[in-house]
């Protein structure tokens, strides 16, 4: 595994591709409107009762508010203390012996019935605002706390904080698309060649966050391939109709046709990665097909395999985000020069490889025949994961 050596353009670079590929979404408050469930009168009546509270922590002085000493004269205060009123007595009579006496007197014990108050509708009771001093014309107020309290001033709800985001991932991904498109072109324009070859394709990107817990580990990616190719009738065949141009097209991925690189910033780090399909009894790396009408457009898609890329070491600093990419090398033969010659002629021949395919391509053809099938190696997602720590 390679040093990675630090300097202001990396750390520039790093910064760029957080904000761009890992970027927390911005903090946006919803507060839920009442409306219309509950009308403008009972949200007005319900902030102003509020209101006549005198709340302390809504107040800017606390000069409503009563000391711990006058609070607690309030709880000792008789006036202050919850009771119950009697109302009526129950008399139990029973006999009890006077040994003086020599005889039975009769003992009445009277037992209060007590009355118990419900006072938890109190505040529903309409009290008008002259009570309070409020001036303007006089109205009934009450206090209906089943009604929200909506743009009042100083309530907790309408605090709106962004808050800091607990990671608990040690790595995020930032995976390619569905079959994101690798391909190479050819075609002869008045008997001249011309042929383009593919860029690199980016697989991922993964980004160390402040949950990684040890400082290397060894990574796996395992991608979905399926071969393409298509070709775009010119309109103007040199076969003339004879049929004689009936060849069978070949794409072969050779030995090491496959190159991923793992880059910081734009630095290319030396890991000794090994590239292989899954399952190699199972992939294909040659694919040969016909044309069915040699005047008409054709294409074909066909999964060919999970490709394997093991043994990515990496530094896993808090901050790094490493570019996961790959370079192929895809070539195709007609078997003969003149063959060649003719189909890149008559059409504009395009052939690749589709990365991280879709699900639902196995084998697709239109005005064509492939002649293998597709691979049966089960298929999965692209994904990354940490087969073992370093």
């Amino acid at each position: 595994m390679a040093n990675i050596s630090m300097n202001l353009d990396l750390m520039c670079e790093l910064r760029k591709q957080r904000q761009s590929l890992f970027a927390m979404p911005s903090f946006r408050a919803t507060p839920i409107s009442p409306y219309p469930e509950y009308t403008k009168e009972q949200l007005d009546m319900r902030r102003k009762a509020e209101i006549l509270q005198y709340a302390g922590n809504r107040m800017n002085t606390k000069t409503n508010s009563l000391t711990k000493t006058g609070r607690f004269t309030q709880i000792i205060t008789g006036k202050y203390q919850s009771r119950s009123y009697t109302t009526t007595y129950n008399e139990n009579v029973s006999y009890k012996y006077d040994k003086l006496l020599n005889l039975n007197s009769v003992v009445i014990e009277r037992v209060p019935v007590y009355s118990v108050f419900d006072c938890s509708q109190d505040d529903l009771i309409p009290v008008p605002t002259s009570s309070s001093d409020v001036p303007g014309p006089i109205i009934n107020l009450y206090n209906d706390t089943s009604i929200p309290l909506y743009n009042l001033t100083g309530i907790l709800n309408n605090a709106y904080a962004v808050t800091d985001v607990i990671e608990t991932e040690k790595w995020k991904i930032n995976y390619i698309g569905e079959n994101a498109p690798n391909f190479y072109t050819t075609t002869y324009v008045n008997g001249n060649k011309y042929d383009t070859e593919p860029t690199e394709t980016i697989l991922s990107y993964i980004y160390i966050t402040n949950a990684i817990d040890q400082s290397e580990y060894i990574y796996e990616m395992y991608v979905p391939i399926g071969i393409h190719f298509e070709g775009k009738y010119k309109g103007n065949s040199t076969t003339n109709g004879s049929g004689t141009f009936n060849p069978t097209i070949t794409l072969t991925i050779p030995d090491g046709g496959f190159n991923p690189q793992i880059l910081i910033g734009s630095n290319i780090l030396n890991i000794n990665r090994t590239v292989e399909f899954q399952d190699n009894a199972n992939n294909i790396s040659d694919v040969s097909f016909n044309i069915t009408d040699k005047h008409a457009d054709f294409s074909g898609t066909m999964y060919i395999g999970m490709l394997k890329i093991s043994n990515i070491r990496l530094y896993t600093a808090v901050g790094y985000i490493y570019t996961v990419n790959i370079i192929n090398n895809v070539t195709f033969s007609t078997g003969s020069s003149a063959d060649t010659e003719k189909l890149a002629t008559d059409y504009l021949f395009t052939y690749g490889l589709y990365y991280n395919l879709s699900d639902a391509i196995i084998k697709t053809t239109t005005n064509c025949t492939i002649n293998h099938a597709a691979s049966s190696e089960p298929r999965g997602q692209i994904q990354l994961t940490s087969s073992s720590n370093a």
